[in-house]
């Protein structure tokens, strides 16, 4: 749920080298753990320490991802309690977001981060808005409250949140919260993408795919995909391996559909191990290979989605020789 990611617009996206919206060697900067990181982490640290209150934030977002620090959670809660306390939003945000999620000897506490997003929120962030919609959305001891979480979504996206425009979008769509209500779902999504939403992008792909509420337009669907890939999306990635793998709008190509996938899977979308595993099984842009796909299959079985563990177990039992009722020791 961290809080501050820059979206990269479409149009820009769009306008990027063919080469790249093609597939064809894709590549994405990554940040090392370089001089240049030891440098920006003492530059923020000595400004914090000399009371610039606007450093707090990312002084304690540095030790938390060990970015030019070894990894040091108390000192992050330090600064950002501290943050809190002189009435910084995203201090009261991202320190929600450490309760939420838990951290080194920090327990999961979803109401105290409640009450921070809240507090947030009556400030006006967009931010605590929108973790508020994401609570209300219930686990973890939380109560699923789905017309609230829509509500919050709703504000924040008013409140000028790309997120807020793409969750609230998918909840009329699923009718989650509200009466389904796929013109305004659609037209919510639009939003979403015209303020740089990557997943807004992928769901637009996938509504042109299957003709739900916009025209049936595989070469539409591609754009809206490659688009959500090249902001780094795994799901884009995964969906254009799909395109690829299928034929929709293109032709079959199994190298393609290898390629994104992998690049999806390099990124933990699990999914996107199943889908190299059956095509490492029947020898689609690769030789045909069991044990790689067991490999494959066995990641896909780490996820959360019970239909994804299950549908990857059931290719593990098959290839491990066991019948579909019984259950493998392992």
């Amino acid at each position: 749920m961290r809080s501050r990611v820059p979206p990269v617009v479409l149009a820009l996206v769009l306008a990027l080298s063919p080469s790249l919206l093609m597939g064809g060697g894709v590549a994405f900067a990554r940040p090392d753990g370089s001089s240049e990181a030891k440098a920006i982490f003492a530059a923020a640290l000595k400004d914090a320490q000399g009371g610039d209150a606007t450093l707090y934030v990312d002084l304690a977002l540095l030790y938390l991802d060990g970015e030019g620090v070894d990894r040091d959670v108390p000192q992050a809660l330090a600064w950002l309690r501290k943050g809190v306390a002189g009435g910084d939003t995203d201090a009261m945000v991202e320190l929600g977001n450490v309760y939420f999620d838990g951290a080194d000897g920090v327990k999961v506490d979803r109401r105290a981060a409640m009450k921070l997003y809240a507090q947030a929120a009556r400030l006006g962030d967009p931010n605590g808005m929108y973790n508020l919609g994401v609570a209300y959305e219930g686990g973890e001891g939380l109560p699923e409250n789905p017309r609230l979480a829509l509500a919050w979504y709703l504000k924040a996206a008013a409140a000028g949140s790309a997120r807020g425009y793409y969750s609230a979008a998918e909840a009329y769509l699923d009718g989650d919260g509200a009466r389904a209500d796929t013109a305004k779902g659609v037209a919510l999504l639009r939003k979403a993408i015209e303020m740089g939403s990557p997943d807004a992008m992928n769901e637009m792909g996938r509504l042109h795919s299957e003709g739900t509420g916009v025209r049936l337009d595989h070469a539409e669907a591609l754009k809206f995909y490659r688009a959500a890939a090249a902001n780094d999306l795994a799901a884009g990635m995964s969906n254009l391996g799909v395109v690829h793998h299928n034929g929709e709008g293109v032709p079959v190509n199994y190298t393609q559909a290898m390629h994104w996938f992998q690049l999806a899977a390099d990124r933990g979308y699990l999914e996107a191990w199943y889908d190299l595993g059956v095509m490492c099984e029947r020898g689609q842009g690769i030789k045909a290979d069991d044990e790689l796909a067991l490999r494959m299959y066995r990641k896909a079985a780490e996820s959360k989605d019970a239909d994804l563990r299950q549908k990857a177990q059931k290719a593990i039992n098959r290839l491990e020789g066991f019948d579909d009722d019984e259950v493998p020791v392992v």
